[in-house]
């Protein structure tokens, strides 16, 4: 490809990022106008207010916008930019990123073999967009500073967001937990006891809430050794649990229980805190976790 051709597919690629970017910023702050619109004006005119004031002010942002597009022109002497390309390019990753998180929660994608974070791949996404703006750089343009804080900004709020409300499942079914699953290991470590095996999990963290329900085969003495190294009290052959209405799914009848049992059961007054059983006869823990 000659060199015409090239700048004319960068400056494609460029136009393309500034859209999205200022796109992004667009909707992000929307609500944002939207609130404050209700906040300013008195009752019973504040819900004009949702409507009124952020009409008003993207009306203005969307003229600024175009004129922002009008002027961001190439400019003179033409030449690259790698600053202006490496920040771009860096606001891009943060997108993908995103994307990738949503996706890759959806359909449970384990992303890497043996890595614990999913992190990993911002890094790498990083490494590959400076690279390309050092040695793919676009052209230097007036408002490029501009649009890249707008990429740069818009990434990390949207990341903040899909680290908010997009849930990471710790649903798993297996003889034995894969070396990437997504439970912290802090946590398996105080839920799972070692030589443990035949695992059942249900549960999801998301924001600041992390919730979990298992159960998983496990022996008599690892068991003990279990409990004891985390000083968990458990209480042998319990007969009053149903007197505890935050047992949620570890409420069932003491008579349905087969004997003999350990029972554990530490909740907080928000209603969070762990709760386990141990089946003797069905050499069997059985847990429910929440934080809140």
């Amino acid at each position: 490809m000659d060199e015409k051709k090239l700048r004319g597919a960068g400056e494609i690629v460029y136009r393309i990022l500034t859209w999205v970017f200022m796109g992004t910023a667009f909707l992000l702050l929307m609500p944002v106008f939207s609130v404050l619109g209700g906040v300013l004006l008195p009752e019973p005119l504040y819900w004009l207010g949702f409507i009124i004031v952020p009409v008003f002010y993207f009306s203005l942002l969307y003229c600024g916008f175009k004129s922002r597009i009008r002027k961001d022109i190439i400019v003179d002497p033409v030449r690259n930019s790698r600053v202006q390309s490496v920040l771009i390019w860096c606001g891009a990753a943060q997108f993908v990123f995103a994307i990738f998180e949503i996706v890759a929660a959806k359909w449970q994608i384990n992303y890497f073999f043996g890595f614990d974070t999913d992190y990993f791949l911002l890094v790498l996404l990083l490494v590959a967009a400076i690279l390309t703006g050092i040695f793919l750089p676009f052209k230097k343009h007036a408002k490029g500073m501009n649009f890249a804080a707008d990429g740069i900004i818009s990434g990390v709020i949207i990341n903040l967001l899909v680290w908010a409300f997009n849930p990471v499942t710790y649903d798993y079914q297996g003889e034995k937990l894969p070396a990437n699953y997504k439970m912290p290991a802090s946590m398996q470590t105080r839920f799972f006891p070692d030589g443990a095996y035949n695992f059942e999990v249900n549960g999801q963290s998301m924001a600041f809430a992390n919730s979990a329900e298992w159960s998983c085969n496990v022996s008599e003495k690892d068991f003990e050794i279990f409990r004891k190294k985390h000083g968990y009290n458990f209480v042998l052959n319990r007969t009053d649990v149903n007197e505890d209405s935050n047992i949620g799914p570890l409420h069932y009848s003491d008579d349905t229980w087969p004997k003999p049992y350990y029972f554990y059961n530490n909740r907080h007054a928000n209603g969070g805190g762990l709760t386990l059983r141990y089946s003797v006869p069905e050499q069997k823990l059985y847990g429910r976790y929440s934080n809140r």
